[in-house]
């Protein structure tokens, strides 16, 4: 007789667990149902500030998202918020958007700007930028970011690099777009190494690419051309010519030389001005 009692009760608990868990699920549906039937309130656009730029406002965004339809009014169930993220980030400037709803039939967009790096000016006078990510983006209208130049000997254009050089298949068989040495990715090492020491980004100016396809430094004091050759073993680089500022030319004076050459190993190789 004992048995069955404690049997019962158990039988009775599943039986009140289960009532409720078909009470929430009910409930939660419910409440799904009448916010996907909710008209859209508001559309709330909210842009990280911790990308310092302007490449995109509140109103572009806005404009993006009412392409097609007015989301105003609409049911917050048949606005298709995949879409509207999809079409936030086809914009160039765009590096990320987030959308979805509120319970009180809000839309909120959080979008992420992209982050130049290095602005290139081509042989065709183009204009684009690599931004921190290694990725190609155009140049805006109606903004411009203070970021490093490199200019010269440098034939690449952006419609051809929509897919950054150095993020290619490395299965393919085309070497000049995949391979490392590529001037855009040298490019780009040098900006990504001059943003990260506080010294030589206070120092260097610009970038530019000779005929023999060299990096060049143009500094910000001084009228030599700083002749970097290429990125391997770049950081050696820079630690000879620091070592060479503070103990040459500190001594010698900084108009006394107009090449510096950083291209052979373990030495300093100086061109003085002709007078």
């Amino acid at each position: 007789m004992r048995i069955k009692e404690i049997k019962w009760k158990k039988i009775a608990l599943f039986s009140g667990c289960c009532l409720l868990l078909a009470s929430m699920l009910t409930l939660i549906s419910f409440v799904n149902a009448r916010q996907k039937a909710m008209p859209c309130s508001a559309i709330e656009i909210h842009i990280d500030e911790s990308v310092p730029h302007d490449f995109i406002g509140q109103n572009d965004v806005l404009e993006i998202i009412n392409a097609n339809h007015k989301i105003i009014g609409r049911p917050i169930g048949s606005i298709n918020i995949s879409l509207l993220e999809k079409k936030i980030m086809g914009n160039p400037f765009v590096q990320k958007a987030e959308v979805y709803s509120t319970v009180d039939g809000k839309l909120k967009v959080d979008v992420i700007q992209r982050d130049p790096m290095v602005r290139i000016i081509s042989m065709h006078d183009e204009h684009f930028y690599i931004d921190r990510e290694g990725k190609f983006m155009p140049v805006s209208e109606h903004y411009s970011t203070p970021v490093i130049v490199a200019s010269g000997y440098i034939f690449d254009t952006y419609s051809e690099m929509q897919i950054p050089v150095w993020q290619g298949d490395s299965s393919t068989t085309d070497s000049t777009i995949n391979h490392a040495d590529h001037i855009l990715r040298q490019i780009y090492d040098v900006a990504k190494f001059l943003d990260k020491d506080s010294f030589w980004n206070a120092q260097v100016e610009q970038i530019y690419i000779n005929e023999q396809q060299e990096i060049e430094l143009i500094p910000r004091v001084g009228n030599q051309h700083i002749i970097l050759g290429s990125t391997e073993n770049m950081e050696d680089k820079f630690n000879k010519l620091f070592v060479f500022y503070s103990q040459g030319l500190s001594k010698i004076g900084w108009n006394n030389y107009s090449i510096i050459n950083l291209k052979y190993k373990n030495q300093v190789v100086c061109t003085k001005i002709k007078l």
